[in-house]
C-alpha cells in the first residue's frame, strides 16, 4: 500500500506505506504551507520602506523606498591623486535626491537570511504604488552599468559592505542602504565595470554636470530631482522584480551559487516530514 492522506471531519490521518500513522488537526497543513511560503525572518517586523517583497526559496528579494531628500555626499575632489581607492580625496556636496528604490536580495543559509552580492539601485519622481510602476537609472558615481541578459542593472557594489556576525536581514538591510550613501562617490565603476549610471546620465539635464550645478540646483530648489527626467528603465518594478528573481535562481548572479534542481515533493511526502516534526 503507498502513502496515503485521509481528511476526514477536520482531522488528517496519513498512513505510510511501512504502516506508520500519523494524527493531526486540518489546520497543521495550512501551518505546513505557510511555512513553505515564508522566509525564514525570525520574527523581525518589516522596516520602514518596505514597498514590495517576495520570497522564492532560497532567495528573498525585498523593495525598499527612501522618500525625497536633499543628502550630502563625499563625491570624489577634482584634483583628486588617485581616481579610486587609496589615495582618492574627496569634498562634500549637498544634492537633492529624488526617490530612491533599492532592490535587495536575500539567500537563505541555515535557519538565517544573507545578503548576497546582487543588489540595485534606482531612481523615481513619484512614490512607488503599483508593481506597474516604472523606474529611472541614478545618475550616481559607484553605480555600475552592467549587462545582465536582455537588461542593464544599476548594480550597488558591497565589496566593503560589513555586518556584524549573525545580524538579522533587517540590520542588513541598512548597513546596505549605510554603504551606498555614506561611503565615497569615486570613479571605480568607470575603471572596473566601464561605466556608471551618473556617466551614463549627465547630459540628461543640463543641472546635473559637474556636480557643482547639481549643488546649485539643490540651493535654489531643494524638490529640484524630481523634475529631473531619469533616464528610463526598460522593465516596470514587477517585472524587474522577477527578473531579478530568475537570474539568482539561474546562477547568472556571481557569488551566488545555482540551486541544485531537485524533483518537486509531493504534498503527501512534504506533510510527513512536517508531522515527523511536529506533535
Amino acid at each position: 500500500m503507498s502513502d496515503q492522506l485521509i481528511l476526514t471531519n477536520g482531522k488528517i490521518k496519513l498512513v505510510t506505506e511501512e504502516g506508520q500513522e500519523f494524527d493531526r488537526e486540518e489546520a497543521a497543513l495550512g501551518a505546513m504551507f505557510r511555512q513553505e511560503m515564508t522566509p525564514p525572518m525570525n520574527g523581525t517586523a518589516f522596516p520602514d520602506g518596505i514597498k514590495f517583497h517576495e520570497w522564492r526559496e532560497p532567495f528573498y528579494l525585498v523593495v525598499h523606498q527612501t522618500p525625497p531628500h536633499v543628502r550630502q555626499l563625499r563625491w570624489i575632489a577634482n584634483d583628486s591623486p588617485k581616481k579610486y581607492g587609496p589615495g582618492t580625496t574627496y569634498r562634500r556636496v549637498r544634492v537633492s535626491i529624488p526617490y530612491s528604490i533599492t532592490f535587495a536580495v536575500f539567500f537563505q543559509h541555515g535557519n538565517i537570511l544573507t545578503i548576497g552580492p546582487s543588489n540595485e539601485l534606482y531612481f523615481r519622481n513619484e512614490p512607488l504604488k503599483n508593481k506597474n510602476d516604472t523606474l529611472g537609472y541614478p545618475a550616481l558615481l559607484n553605480i555600475s552599468k552592467i549587462p545582465i541578459g536582455k537588461r542593464h542593472k544599476a548594480w550597488i557594489c558591497t565589496q566593503y559592505l560589513r555586518c556584524s556576525p549573525g545580524a538579522d536581514w533587517v540590520t542588513q538591510l541598512h548597513a546596505l542602504l549605510e554603504h551606498t550613501w555614506n561611503g565615497g562617490f569615486n570613479m571605480s565603476s568607470e575603471h572596473h565595470e566601464g561605466a556608471s549610471w551618473y556617466g551614463e546620465s549627465k547630459n540628461i539635464h543640463c543641472n546635473l554636470h559637474p556636480v557643482e550645478k547639481w549643488e546649485e540646483a539643490t540651493t535654489a530648489k531643494e524638490s529640484f530631482a524630481r523634475s529631473v527626467p531619469w533616464k528610463p528603465v526598460p522593465m516596470n518594478v514587477g517585472e524587474l522584480m522577477e527578473a531579478i528573481l530568475d537570474e539568482c535562481q539561474n546562477g547568472l548572479i556571481a557569488g551566488l551559487a545555482k540551486p541544485k534542481a531537485k524533483k518537486p515533493a509531493s504534498i503527501l511526502q512534504r506533510f510527513l516530514n512536517y508531522a515527523q516534526k511536529t506533535k
